[in-house]
């Protein structure tokens, strides 16, 4: 009697198995044809014109991206190209005998921090490693030079010497490490 219920109610369970299965396997074939279609229909548009040329979206991006750079300036500023900036920070290392005028600030704070602006430094440099040839094309390849020797002459005044690196500079005190 055992053996015969048994064999009886077993097609109901693997019905609703086989049920399952099939939805699963429909549900994975109907996600990949769309994933197929849908990139097909939805890659990007190659770039017009030449291989390698600059849109002005990207060029006008660039020249406010190394704009900024003049706009967080400090010293006496040569060649001002920001109307409502002036010279700022021109006492800045004077009470220690040092020129520490030029710089950036670090957020419109007025303080400015050795080790951030030795890493912007290092990427603007790799910037122009990299792409001086574009920049160059949209005539951003000085300003960006400008704004690197800028922060160069800064960091070469704070380390006046082997023991002695002036990471941080802001209007009321002066951070030494030795």
């Amino acid at each position: 009697m055992g053996a015969d219920s048994k064999s009886k109610g077993g097609w109901c369970g693997w019905f609703v198995v086989f049920v399952v299965l099939a939805v699963i396997a429909a549900a994975v074939a109907l996600t990949i044809v769309k994933k197929s279609h849908h990139s097909k229909g939805s890659a990007a548009a190659p770039v017009p014109g030449p291989p390698g040329a600059i849109t002005q979206k990207y060029a006008d991006a660039l020249k406010l991206a190394v704009q900024f750079f003049d706009v967080q300036k400090s010293g006496k500023l040569v060649n001002n190209k920001i109307s409502w900036r002036g010279n700022s920070a021109l006492t800045d290392g004077k009470e220690v005998g040092l020129d520490l005028s030029k710089g950036m600030y670090d957020a419109g704070d007025h303080m400015k921090f050795g080790f951030p602006l030795a890493f912007t430094a290092s990427v603007l440099s790799w910037a122009i490693l990299e792409y001086g040839d574009q920049m160059s094309a949209v005539k951003q390849l000085e300003p960006a030079k400008e704004s690197l020797k800028w922060i160069t002459d800064y960091l070469v005044n704070a380390h006046p010497s082997a023991n002695v690196l002036y990471i941080q500079v802001n209007r009321i005190l002066l951070t030494l490490i030795l």
